[in-house]
């Protein structure tokens, strides 16, 4: 189970330190902040790349922001006071908006840990199977042709239930 949540973390930690620089920091600093934000009209795009006249406007903000001086921080905050927390890109990683971040990698582990019990489970079972004594099951023979005393006893009840199921049948029919 170690191994499984090591790899787990060096596979999350190795994707994380694969962006590229491109993506990290792009040049454009309208670019920047326009990226990171959803148009609140009815289009539903990227800032960046919304052409309705809501969008438009955004823009125009975010760039006379940009040329007064205004730090990101200020402008998206600008921004938000005007429109609402709906035009964030994604939630702040702070308060009750933190399950929107660790709730998607808290499912993946507990659905990796399910599927790692559910698999130990069916090996066990399949062992418990081929364990001596019960080859002819796990061949797929029939039960009663097992050796030993278990096998004896476990022929006699299925003989005891089918004369039992014969002997109903019989009196149905009458």
């Amino acid at each position: 189970m170690s191994r499984l949540l090591s790899a787990i973390a060096l596979s999350l930690v190795l994707s994380l330190s694969a962006v590229p620089a491109a993506v990290a920091k792009p040049r454009d600093p309208a670019h920047a902040i326009t990226s990171q934000l959803i148009c609140p009209c009815s289009c539903g795009e990227v800032l960046s790349g919304c052409t309705c006249e809501t969008g438009k406007s955004m823009q125009g903000t975010v760039e006379n922001g940009i040329k007064q001086g205004k730090s990101k921080d200020q402008i998206v905050g600008a921004l938000v006071a005007q429109y609402g927390e709906v035009i964030r890109g994604a939630p702040k990683a702070e308060g009750f908006n933190l399950i929107v971040w660790v709730a998607p990698f808290a499912a993946t582990l507990a659905g990796f840990g399910i599927a790692f019990l559910i698999l130990q489970r069916m090996v066990r079972r399949r062992a418990a199977l081929t364990a001596p004594g019960l080859e002819g099951v796990a061949a797929g023979g029939r039960a009663g042709t097992r050796a030993g005393p278990s096998g004896r006893a476990l022929q006699a009840d299925l003989d005891a239930l089918r004369a039992r199921a014969e002997a109903e049948l019989r009196q149905l029919r009458r």
